[in-house]
Parts: C-alpha cells; structure tokens; sequence
C-alpha cells in the first residue's frame, strides 16, 4: 500500500515538469519570434545600435510595446488600431522628449527682441480720418 501513493506522487510531479518543459519551450519559440521582428523591424528603418548592452535594451522596449500595440489591437474597443513604425524601440519618456517642445538654441549672443516694435516711436498723428465705404 505504501508504494502506490508514491508512484502517483511520481506521476503528478512528472506531469508539472512536463506542463514547465511545454511552456519554457513555447516562450523560447515566441521570444525566437519576437527576436527576429526585432532584427525585421531593425532592417526596415536602418536601425543599428552602438553595443550588444544597447541592442538588448531596445529589444526589451520594443518587445513591450509590440505586447502593447497587439493587446491593444485585440481589444478592439477604438474605431481605430495601433501600428508599428520607426519609434518602437523608444519609451514614452523618450518619445516625448524628443518631439514635444522647442528647445532654444544655447546662442546666448542672439539679440534680444523688444516686447513691442513701434515703442520708441514720437511722429504720432493727432487723429485719424476714416474713409467712407461708400
């Protein structure tokens, strides 16, 4: 009697490794996949990155917003869809700091611009006539 719990304790801890095996290689087929949409998109907008630390880094972030742009898309609660383009390796942060705002010159020898063009003028008219729209 001792025996057959043991077997069955056996047979349900090889059932959890094989449901573990399963999934880790169904994630390394899908991170195969997303490596090489990845390398795809890299090819299409000319990207190439300084280092292997750098390439690995943008992976990650554009591998969080293709999740993002697909869960997004499959909701389908918009009248429209998200697509991918040259920012997908970009963070929102990064996107925005390099798109929003005017970023004035370090030229501190500009000239300064005076608040109202004619303020030093004196040669004013003592009235103005109107002229008829007849």
């Amino acid at each position: 009697m001792a025996s057959t719990p043991s077997w069955k304790l056996i047979f349900v801890a090889l059932l959890v490794l094989e449901m573990w095996a399963s999934q880790a290689i169904a994630r390394s087929l899908q991170d195969a996949s997303m490596v090489e949409r990845h390398e795809q998109w890299m090819g299409q907008y000319g990207r190439v990155y300084n280092d292997n630390a750098e390439k690995a880094m943008r992976y990650r972030i554009f591998k969080e917003n293709v999740e993002y742009i697909e869960t997004f898309n499959k909701v389908g609660t918009r009248h429209y869809k998200l697509g991918f383009n040259q920012f997908a390796d970009l963070t929102n942060k990064e996107f925005q700091a390099s798109r929003n705002g005017y970023k004035m010159s370090s030229n501190q020898n500009a000239p300064k611009a005076s608040s109202f063009r004619y303020e030093n003028v004196t040669a004013v008219p003592s009235s103005m006539m109107k002229l008829s729209e007849d």
